[in-house]
């Protein structure tokens, strides 16, 4: 067998494998349609008589949208809360701006003198200092604008057996600024409202996703946070290996930025690639031998785990498409060839209907002429993930770069 024959074996499997994400996002897709089409919410309100609140807002150098973040998050209505922000700024605006809120109601802020432990280790100092009333922890980032019913909507959707409540982190604050943004913006719709929704639907491996979710605080100052660049989804595995879940609803939306950058967008994609690939890494087996987990999350955890990782075997292939031409000679069958045709021919249309029906389900019809962005910069990116996906299954640390935030409001 020559090297040419071992590449485009290797280019057999990986189109399976493809074909699997295809299947998995056809299967979506239609479950998505079915659950979401014509979906009105509706959540009975809740006795808020032993609810209490807590709100973290982790901040570090966010002088652009600090004052829009709690301008939104002091507008909620009931249920009783308090607002505590954990501000790791050594940036002088950003401080000053804060302690002009020193002083309003519900709001706390509490400095730290370092960047310890990252947003994790931020999260974990508002846990030490929560109200001893505190019943529900709700997380936002520093770009969102939360409206002002969202946790009487979490609180009221918050079932008597519900551990963790994610929401949907809707980037659509900028996402008509540019092509970077429009493709952001209709990742973050086929995410949310197809892949999330699909596993919630199916009862798959559900992650939390760094903000707009809500959690028991009892469970939360139980496990608190690790201090690595994926607080959100290592915080999720070690959820499921207690044997918690987490349901999903794409109606509790919050508004937030996206990266408004190439060089931001990479930034921010490598380190998820990176802390993702390295947690599934280290909990993998914790998983696979849990008697807790069920089969279909266990295998769904496997998809989800590997999904930056995948990015590796598709840059090698893509570079090799460029060598193997250069050695004509293969003993490769052409049956084989032939199955891989068909199914990439089956899988290619997958993302994009996916694309299409997610548009189509938030009622943004007009935004699906940006659906060439999308793919343009998963195009673009696959090196840097795949780069970036290999150091977190080679190595136990990282950095957390932060995504730099503008506050421009764009839209058409």
């Amino acid at each position: 067998m020559t090297v040419v024959d071992i590449i485009l074996f290797a280019g057999f499997i990986e189109t399976i494998i493809l074909f699997i994400y295809a299947l998995r996002w056809y299967i979506f897709t239609f479950t998505s349609f079915n659950d979401l089409n014509e979906r009105k919410p509706v959540y009975p309100k809740k006795d808020y008589k032993k609810i209490f609140v807590s709100v973290l807002l982790p901040i570090y150098n966010e002088p652009n949208v600090v004052n829009r973040l709690l301008t939104a998050c002091t507008s909620f209505n009931s249920p009783e809360h308090e607002i505590i922000v954990i501000d790791d700024s050594d940036d002088k605006v950003t401080r000053e701006k804060l302690e002009l809120w020193k002083n309003k109601p519900l709001v706390r802020i509490i400095e730290r003198d370092s960047r310890k432990g990252w947003k994790g280790g931020a999260l974990n100092t508002a846990l030490d200092n929560l109200n001893p009333k505190s019943t529900h922890v709700l997380i936002f980032d520093a770009d969102f604008v939360p409206p002002s019913s969202i946790i009487s909507d979490f609180v009221n959707n918050f079932k008597d057996n519900t551990i963790a409540l994610q929401g949907y982190q809707k980037h659509d604050l900028n996402s008509d600024e540019n092509w970077v943004t429009k493709g952001i913006r209709v990742w973050h719709s086929v995410y949310n409202i197809i892949e999330l929704n699909g596993k919630k639907t199916l009862n798959l491996f559900m992650p939390l996703t760094g903000g707009a979710f809500m959690i028991r605080t009892d469970v939360l100052k139980d496990l608190k946070f690790e201090e690595v660049t994926d607080e959100d989804w290592n915080l999720t595995v070690r959820l499921y290996e207690k044997g918690y879940k987490i349901n999903y609803d794409p109606d509790l939306a919050a508004s937030g930025e996206c990266p408004n950058t190439f060089k931001k967008f990479i930034k921010q994609q490598a380190r998820w690639a990176e802390g993702h690939t390295r947690t599934f890494r280290q909990h993998f087996w914790k998983i696979i031998k849990n008697t807790k987990i069920t089969l279909r999350e266990k295998f769904d955890f496997i998809l989800t785990g590997y999904c930056f990782l995948h990015s590796i075997m598709v840059t090698v292939l893509l570079g090799a498409l460029l060598v193997i031409p250069l050695f004509p000679s293969s003993t490769f069958p052409v049956y084989l060839s032939q199955i891989q045709t068909i199914l990439l021919f089956v899988s290619v249309p997958a993302a994009l209907s996916a694309s299409a029906i997610a548009l189509y389900l938030e009622n943004s019809k007009k935004e699906i002429k940006k659906i060439g962005y999308a793919w343009l910069l998963n195009f673009l990116i696959l090196p840097i993930i795949g780069y970036a996906s290999l150091k977190g299954l080679l190595t136990n640390n990282g950095y957390f770069n932060r995504t730099h935030k503008t506050g421009k409001i764009i839209n058409e």
